[in-house]
């Protein structure tokens, strides 16, 4: 006798989340797929100008329970209160979500980001159901953060992630590290793959090449996303003054913009280095398949930046474009390892120059590395990451 198939009983999912959602690709994939396999999906997040309390998007809910200032700037005076307010702010939106998580039934409550792990254990302890901690990065490790907040955050790791019903995060350098930490079972990897529904971009239908104006001859280097500190941007603009035959894109946004601008100009480099806005996540991959080279210049000043994996390595790669990047585990293992690109020091913009030459200045290289990117996208499509997280769920405990 056949034994019956597994009952998928896990219906009702709150996710939890300390940003407005609709940036967050992550999170939105997550949700989507979720729904999409017949399950009932409602985030809990924060509210940014201009956002509703309330919306839908594909077909899962989104619930904003308070503005969200733990992103706000401060500058004087304000900025010494800015830690005080900022505990204020995430202690508001633990209390907001719990309410909320807590006045219907849940099966599962699902932890984006260490931040909101308490809130999933304490909504779990509270009316039952199973936790999934989603660590999208090594928190700990975040190099914004303080002393007292690493050090509280450390601790609170140490105190919920063993309560979790499933912990998943996104690559294996930081699956191994939580698990060495904190002696838990190797997290489940669930990559950040973008959604590609089955295709390839043409690069010969890219808009990039008009929209930055690049004149045809001339390779397109690319580095597209935030515009944040340690990412090694700065040297990145400084590294456009050894390319040979590549003109330096930045498609993206963030508050480093008008710095990185003021460099370009004062390097005499304005010829080399053009700024674009960002595009709809829609439009991203078919855009970024005009570049030549993609370029990740991430700096190592912690653990967090030395094991990233970011969005942008597998967008690369999913549009056909090679790949320069850190020398760092995760960027090796998918630059190296799959032979789509160079890795470079990101604190040398020499070997970023270096790195990137190597690539564009050979022909028949470049071809090749387009061609393995190519065959590499085939493995960085979410509707594959999709079937892991589905597996996730399948797996959890379920409540008689």
């Amino acid at each position: 006798m056949r034994p019956a198939p597994a009952r998928r009983r896990v219906r009702r999912v709150c996710m939890f989340v300390t940003n407005g959602v609709s940036i967050d690709t992550r999170v939105i994939k997550e949700a989507a797929s979720l729904t999409a396999a017949g399950h009932e999906v409602t985030v809990l997040g924060l509210r940014e100008p201009g956002q509703a309390p309330q919306e839908t998007l594909e077909g899962f809910a989104i619930r904003r329970l308070r503005p969200d200032t733990l992103r706000t700037r401060r500058a004087g005076w304000r900025a010494a209160l800015a830690p005080a307010g900022m505990a204020w702010a995430l202690a508001d939106y633990w209390t907001r979500a719990f309410l909320a998580a807590t006045a219907e039934r849940f099966d599962v409550y699902h932890a984006h980001d260490l931040v909101t792990l308490p809130v999933a254990w304490a909504a779990r302890a509270r009316r039952g159901g199973a936790v999934v901690y989603d660590a999208h990065e090594l928190f700990t490790e975040l190099s914004r953060l303080d002393l007292f907040s690493r050090a509280f955050f450390r601790v609170l790791e140490t105190l919920l992630i063993g309560r979790a019903d499933r912990v998943i995060t996104v690559n294996d350098s930081i699956a191994a590290e939580l698990s060495r930490r904190y002696g838990v079972a190797t997290p489940r990897v669930l990559r950040n793959c973008p959604r590609t529904f089955g295709r390839r971009p043409d690069p010969a239908e890219s808009p990039l090449r008009e929209r930055a104006r690049v004149p045809a001859g001339r390779a397109i280097v690319l580095y597209q996303g935030l515009y944040m500190p340690h990412r090694g941007l700065e040297n990145l603009v400084r590294a456009a003054a050894a390319f040979e035959k590549a003109h330096l894109v930045f498609m993206g946004w963030g508050p480093l913009l008008d710095n990185l601008k003021a460099i370009a100009v004062s390097e005499g480099l304005t010829d080399r280095v053009t700024f674009i806005d960002p595009v709809p996540m829609r439009d991203l991959l078919g855009v970024t398949a005009g570049a030549d080279v993609g370029v990740i210049p991430y700096r190592n000043v912690g653990l967090n930046n030395f094991f990233t994996s970011p969005n942008k390595l597998f967008e690369y790669c999913a549009a056909g474009v090679p790949v320069a990047a850190s020398r760092f585990p995760e960027l090796v293992k998918v630059v190296e390892g799959l032979a789509v690109g160079r890795t470079f020091d990101p604190d040398d913009p020499s070997s970023i120059a270096t790195a990137v030459n190597a690539i564009v200045g050979d022909p028949a290289e470049l071809a090749r590395l387009r061609e393995n990117a190519g065959r590499a996208a085939a493995s960085f499509s979410w509707e594959r990451e999709a079937e892991v997280l589905q597996a996730v769920y399948d797996s959890l405990p379920v409540e008689a």
